[in-house]
């Protein structure tokens, strides 16, 4: 136990400032390679005249920089000690002049001084040394001349080089293991730091992985639509293209005619929409305008050939669209069926697909709800069909029809229900 206590008061004694006499406190090394505690040496270099550089406060050689260079592993060893050399302490006495502690001894005055008077012109050039030392060098006569006699009392003691481990004190055995000790907790606390550090580092780079993966993944989802949404364009202008030539279709421009309008179907200027609103007054009652049903025909006659043309639904909830003879009655009831001279299909309630045939019902099942309807006649062989003109997928036909003369596109944008059913039917120019 004496052993150990020699040594940890060695360790401390290497450990502890010259200026303050007690364990650095954040030390700084200056360029001498001596170590002050940060605060001591701010003291001493404030009390400097302010001509004179600063200098170290132990062996006066000048320092270049006035902010020296921290040694914090110095710092943890002092701040280890002191925690296991933790006691009370004997105060110290104060200067008569300054009250500060009496750390110095000026050997030319034999007296002890403070901090501040070891600075003064009245020491200033005199030895000054820290108290401690001045007590180990006046002790160590007596401790060299006990030794001395201590050796010549036993004289049995072999001769070992001072370099041998063998001639290594306990005491100085136990600071080197207690310094291995703190570096090993220093490293301990490094390698803790560098996992740590390398774990955060992994997971900012997983997280930006991730989020660099997710954007990769929307874009290439979008670039896959929209290269879907082009190649869905280009087969749709490709089954148009052989649907055309294949028929040799005549492809006419259709409009509409405003004279065969009922009085509350309005006609853009263009004729190429037909929408429902109020009752236009003061129409004349001419013979080719219905009077009991929303119609109006197309403009164009047709009386041979293939014809097509596309009308757009988008948003209507009813309609309905067709061939119609030019004999049809106009100004009493009528049953929209062959028989009447009326080939059409009709959309009802929004989903109700209905062939208009000689039978009583014929529901029309489809897969896709279309924004567009594409209505073909062929005259000479008899034939009406109606396709979804967004892919060209058919719809229904009528075959071997009775063709009697001229025959007319049929529009009905059907009456508004309940406020709905506002859109107009829109004849659209085909972009081949």
């Amino acid at each position: 136990m004496a052993a150990e206590s020699t040594a940890l008061q060695e360790l401390r004694a290497d450990l502890t400032c010259p200026v303050c006499l007690d364990l650095f406190r954040d030390p700084v090394l200056l360029d001498c390679g001596h170590h002050f505690c940060r605060r001591c040496v701010r003291r001493c270099w404030d009390a400097t005249p302010g001509d004179e550089r600063a200098a170290c406060p132990r062996c006066r050689a000048p320092c270049r920089a006035r902010e020296p260079r921290p040694d914090s592993l110095l710092g943890d060893v002092a701040e280890t000690v002191r925690r296991a050399t933790a006691g009370p302490r004997d105060p110290a006495g104060l200067c008569a002049e300054h009250r500060e502690e009496l750390k110095l001894f000026c050997e030319d005055d034999q007296a002890a001084v403070c901090l501040v008077c070891g600075l003064s012109r009245q020491h200033k050039a005199h030895d000054v040394v820290p108290v401690n030392e001045a007590h180990e060098k006046y002790k160590v006569p007596r401790v060299r001349s006990r030794r001395r006699s201590q050796a010549q009392y036993d004289n049995t003691e072999p001769a070992v080089s001072p370099s041998s481990p063998k001639h290594r004190s306990p005491s100085s055995s136990l600071a080197f293991c207690f310094f291995l000790h703190f570096i090993q907790e220093r490293a301990d606390v490094l390698e803790r730091q560098v996992s740590t550090d390398f774990q955060r580092l992994h997971d900012f780079l997983s997280a930006e992985e991730k989020e660099v993966k997710e954007h990769l993944r929307r874009v290439k989802e979008e670039k896959l639509e929209q290269l879907n949404g082009s190649l869905t364009h280009i087969t749709q202008q490709m089954k148009l293209y052989y649907f055309l030539f294949d028929s040799f279709l005549v492809v006419e421009p259709v409009t509409l005619d405003p004279t065969t309008a009922y009085p509350c179907l309005h006609v853009s200027p263009c004729g190429r929409s037909v929408r429902v609103g109020s009752i236009q007054p003061c129409l004349p009652n001419n013979p080719e305008r219905f009077t009991l049903y929303n119609i109006v025909l197309g403009s164009q006659p047709f009386s041979q050939g293939r014809h097509y043309w596309e009308v757009e639904v988008a948003g209507k909830t009813a309609w309905g669209l067709g061939i119609a003879a030019a004999s049809v009655n106009r100004k009493e009831e009528i049953s929209l069926c062959p028989e009447d001279g009326f080939w059409t299909m009709v959309l009802r309630n929004g989903s109700e697909y209905e062939a208009c045939t000689s039978a009583e019902e014929c529901p029309l099942t489809l897969t896709r709800q279309p924004g567009r309807v594409g209505v073909y006649l062929d005259y000479d062989r008899g034939q009406v069909s109606f396709y979804n003109a967004e892919d060209m997928s058919h719809i229904f036909s009528f075959s071997d029809a009775c063709f009697e003369g001229q025959v007319y596109p049929y529009f009905n944008p059907w009456p508004i229900i309940n406020g709905r059913n506002r859109e107009p039917l829109i004849i659209r120019t085909l972009q081949l």
